[in-house]
């Protein structure tokens, strides 16, 4: 105040006589500035996130006992739902989702036993302990309604045996429908067939990592004569068994993986006469033999071969195929592909992962390109194609929608332009680990008309400007999934057609090491979930044997049931 005062009577007795207001203002004036400097200098405010979208079906808004109370208040003090009928309430709980259902249920006895009444599926922990605490005939005793039914038991713990199953036999006996066995050790083929005596109406049964064997599958398919579906995986007890000389007249899909001495269930690939989709993945022993016995007239349309012992005198006898899955079967060659394509001209999808063999490429494609106009899907792994292919391709099947190529060593810019320029009816495609680069892909912005959906991953010569560009070209209209080689970023328009991924998953199992080689999942990655980045993140900080022991430690603690609607 006094250096202000001081400068003021330098100026004149008018300056003296406002000196007070002066320095009252400049001093407001360094606030001010210093304010803004401090303003200036603050870190900016982190942004809000958006809320998540709401669940299909949320949480009630109040309790059990408010919800009663809400209701008999609403109706002025007399609780209506009393003179709902059973039919009426259980058809209510049927639409309800699986937590609702539950909190619904403690609202009143009457209700508690609505929703035990109309519950369709079980999942039970088959330790132990769920026969020896007497858990298993309560359970099977609130839910007498239960046609699908779930036994599931840790690889490391003892299983529930046959008592539990002759249990199950006889609470829900003929109106179980699926039926699902895991790692059921104690289960010996006596209980099975005793199960299957009772179940006959059974529709789905799937069975993996079981002590018995073939004999338990046969008194099955004996017994339950409309048994549709049946998957096999790891069943330990087949070492010794003999071939099964029964058919199922109903059977629709059957499904083998990871099994020793498989060929045992041979009767039931070449005398089904209804048999539409066969799964053979990761069977050890020669399967030529079985295909070739398969009969010409088999109704036989969607084939799955993984990491098989099959060759060209197989494949090349089968007719009639509209689905081939080929995979990791570097015995079957060109020679076998182009029999095959010419035994079945309505073939839509084809799968070859030719494991880098160099037995399938431009001759056995040229061959299909040529007997199957009407292809739809076309995914290659591990395959050297060239343009010579892709012309015949693109030429001969005008309604090819989506395709996949990954790991393609010749697959290059002139390929690309190829794709570019003749597949019209193109709508999704995939480039994985192939040589091409931004000249090639810039290509995709003049061409395919129709293409909604382009992912790139691991090609080291594109950039994340083409696929700006690329994006750019359709008005957003485009939907352009990006990784540089080592998980750098991502680009996906966020108003593009949300569609699931490109390519339907062929339903086997496959483990976490070959989960990068699947194509059809790897395109949907993008359109929901937490970006590849931050999952490429936490993949690289979080060992999985970590994650793998947090989450049996957390399921170890769990109940003996889990419930759903």
């Amino acid at each position: 105040m006094k250096r202000v005062s001081r400068r003021r009577s330098d100026g004149g007795a008018g300056d003296l006589h406002t000196g007070g207001r002066v320095a009252s203002g400049a001093k407001s004036d360094r606030q001010i500035r210093r304010r803004r400097r401090s303003w200036a200098s603050a870190p900016p405010a982190p942004r809000r996130r958006k809320p998540p979208p709401p669940s299909p079906s949320p949480a009630l808004a109040v309790t059990p006992p408010q919800l009663i109370a809400s209701v008999a208040e609403a109706a002025g003090g007399e609780d209506r739902t009393a003179d709902l009928p059973e039919e009426l309430l259980a058809l209510i709980f049927g639409l309800l989702g699986s937590g609702d259902r539950k909190r619904c249920s403690l609202v009143c006895r009457r209700w508690l036993a609505a929703e035990a009444a109309s519950r369709l599926r079980l999942a039970l922990d088959a330790r132990a302990p769920l026969l020896a605490d007497e858990a298993l005939p309560r359970l099977l005793a609130r839910f007498p309604a239960v046609s699908k039914l779930a036994l599931k038991c840790d690889r490391r713990a003892e299983s529930v045996g046959d008592p539990a199953l002759a249990l199950v036999a006889d609470r829900l006996g003929p109106g179980l429908r699926r039926l699902k066995l895991r790692s059921l050790r104690a289960v010996t083929d006596d209980g099975v067939a005793a199960l299957a005596a009772a179940a006959v109406n059974l529709r789905k049964l799937s069975v993996g990592s079981c002590y018995f064997g073939a004999k338990g599958i046969e008194a099955v398919l004996r017994s339950c004569l409309y048994l549709e579906e049946l998957s096999i995986k790891r069943l330990r007890g087949l070492a010794k068994s003999e071939p099964i000389a029964i058919s199922s007249p109903r059977l629709q899909s059957l499904s083998l993986k990871e099994l020793y001495n498989g060929q045992c269930f041979s009767s039931l690939i070449t005398q089904s006469p209804n048999l539409k989709t066969l799964k053979i993945i990761r069977c050890s022993g020669d399967w030529d033999l079985v295909l070739q016995d398969v009969p010409r007239d088999s109704l036989l349309t969607e084939l799955h071969l993984e990491k098989l012992q099959v060759s060209d005198i197989g494949v090349a006898t089968l007719y009639g195929l509209e689905v081939l899955y080929l995979a990791k079967a570097p015995e079957v060659t060109d020679i076998g592909l182009a029999a095959l394509a010419a035994k079945s001209p309505r073939l839509r999808k084809l799968h070859v992962d030719g494991w880098k063999a160099n037995r399938i490429g431009d001759s056995g494609l040229a061959a299909v390109a040529q007997k199957c106009t009407s292809l739809q899907e076309l995914v290659l792994i591990g395959v050297n194609l060239t343009c010579s292919s892709l012309e015949l391709i693109a030429a001969n099947c005008p309604t090819l929608e989506r395709l996949a190529l990954c790991g393609s060593d010749s697959f290059g810019d002139a390929e690309m332009s190829c794709v570019a320029a003749k597949c019209a009816a193109l709508r999704k495609l995939c480039i994985k680990a192939c040589p091409v680069s931004d000249a090639g892909m810039d290509k995709l912005a003049e061409g395919c008309p129709r293409l909604v959906k382009v992912k790139v991953k691991k090609c080291r010569r594109v950039t994340s400007e083409c696929a700006e560009r690329l994006r750019a070209s359709r008005n957003g209209a485009l939907a352009v999934n990006f990784d540089t080689p080592g998980g750098a970023g991502e680009l996906q328009d966020a108003r593009s057609i949300d569609e699931s991924g490109m390519l339907d998953n062929a339903g086997s199992d496959v483990p976490p090491d070959d989960l990068d080689d699947q194509i059809g999942p790897e395109l949907s990655s993008g359109s929901s979930g937490r970006p590849s980045r931050w999952k490429a993140r936490m993949g690289a900080l979080i060992p999985r044997s970590l994650s793998v022991s947090i989450f049996r430690r957390q399921m170890r603690g769990a109940c003996y049931t889990s419930h759903e609607s």
